[in-house]
């Protein structure tokens, strides 16, 4: 039988990956070259106005 898992935080970030040094870890099921190609900062309408952003 395996060990049990602590409850405490010391597993939180098990599952993260280090992208470069100096910048946060990224989600192991993330592709490696995946950051920053979903989200581009912007929405394509305005969430007040629902405006197309151009």
């Amino acid at each position: 039988m395996t060990t049990p898992r602590p409850k405490n935080r010391e597993t939180e970030n098990e599952n993260q990956r280090p992208d470069k040094e100096g910048t946060p870890p990224r989600p192991a099921t993330e592709p490696k070259g995946a950051e920053g190609s979903s989200n581009s900062g912007r929405t394509e309408t305005d969430p007040a106005t629902g405006a197309p952003n151009d």
